[in-house]
C-alpha cells in the first residue's frame, strides 16, 4: 500500500485505482476488506494512542467504511488517512477508534464532494463555451461543399448523406403540412363554409 501517495483530491480523481465496490465485485469482498484493514493498521501504528483500536474494532470499522463509502477509491482512503496523520482533521486526544475514523472520512468526503462539484461546474462551463463556438448546420454544410468541390471524397459522401436527410425531412414536413391543410378543409366543409 505504500505506492499509493495521492497528495490531493485531484490526484485521486485522476488515478486509475479502483473504488472499493469495484474491488469487492471483481476480487471479492474479503479482498476489499483486506485493503481497508491494511490502511487502518497503518493509521493505528502511526498514532501512539493509549486508547486505540483492537482487532474486532478494526474489523467493524472496516465494514462500516465499505458500507458507507463504497465509491471511495483506495486512494481516497490513503489520502484521508494521511491528512488525519498530518492533523488536518483535528487532534485525537489519545483516543483512536471507529468514531474518530468515521468522522475523518466524513470531513474528507465533504472536501471530496466540494472538489467534485467545482470540477463538474467547470466542465459544464467549458461545454457551454464550446457550444457557443460550435458550427451551425448551415456552416457545416458550407464547409462540406467547399471540401467536396476540392475533391475530398469523405466530404462528398457526408454531403450526399446530408442531402438525403434534408430531402427526407423536407418530404416529411410537406406531408405534415398537407395533412393539416386537408384537416382544415374538412373542418370548413363540415361547417358549410
Amino acid at each position: 500500500m505504500q505506492v499509493l501517495k495521492p497528495k490531493s483530491v485531484d490526484d485521486v480523481f485522476a488515478s486509475s485505482v479502483p473504488a472499493l465496490v469495484t474491488v469487492a465485485m471483481e476480487l471479492g469482498e474479503n479482498h476489499a476488506r483486506a485493503i481497508v484493514v491494511i490502511l487502518l493498521s497503518e493509521v493505528v501504528d502511526f498514532f501512539n494512542a493509549s486508547n486505540t483500536m483492537n482487532g474486532s474494532q478494526v474489523a467493524m470499522t472496516t465494514d462500516l467504511i465499505i458500507e458507507e463509502y463504497p465509491y471511495f477509491k483506495i486512494d481516497d482512503l490513503k489520502l484521508a488517512f494521511r491528512n488525519a496523520m498530518k492533523g488536518r482533521y483535528g487532534e485525537i486526544y489519545n483516543r483512536l477508534d471507529g468514531s474518530v475514523i468515521m468522522r475523518w472520512l466524513k470531513q474528507y468526503n465533504q472536501e471530496r464532494c466540494t472538489k467534485a462539484d467545482i470540477a463538474s461546474y467547470n466542465e459544464h462551463k467549458k461545454h457551454i463555451e464550446e457550444e457557443k463556438t460550435g458550427l451551425f448546420y448551415d456552416d457545416y454544410r458550407k464547409q462540406l461543399k467547399e471540401q467536396a468541390s476540392l475533391g475530398n471524397t469523405e466530404a462528398q459522401e457526408a454531403l450526399r448523406r446530408s442531402d438525403e436527410v434534408l430531402h427526407f425531412m423536407k418530404k416529411k414536413s410537406l406531408e405534415k403540412q398537407k395533412k393539416q391543410l386537408e384537416e382544415y378543409e374538412r373542418k370548413l366543409a363540415s361547417k358549410g363554409i
